[in-house]
């Protein structure tokens, strides 16, 4: 197994702890008996912490450039100001 198929298997298995974890930590917090709607909104919750974890791992440790939201165009010249 290469070491990126081997990374991905990790991250999607952080996510999907993750989730689990989250779910079952939202259906003991919220007061008993559960409607269809507050599973879905548990549901929601989970998948969101355990979306936002995963990519706060991605950013920090896949993406080694200091501002992995900008990169910076080699500047040619401008052909419209060169006379």
């Amino acid at each position: 197994m290469s070491s990126n198929v081997g990374r991905a298997l990790m991250l999607a298995g952080i996510g999907i702890t993750l989730f689990g974890i989250s779910a079952l930590l939202m259906v003991g917090l919220l007061p008993g008996p559960h409607s269809q709607k507050e599973y879905f909104i548990i549901g929601c919750m989970s998948t969101l912490v355990s979306l936002g974890a995963v990519f706060l791992i991605v950013i920090t440790t896949w993406i080694k450039a200091p501002n992995p939201f900008f990169r910076r165009r080699k500047r040619t010249g401008t052909k419209m100001f060169d006379s």
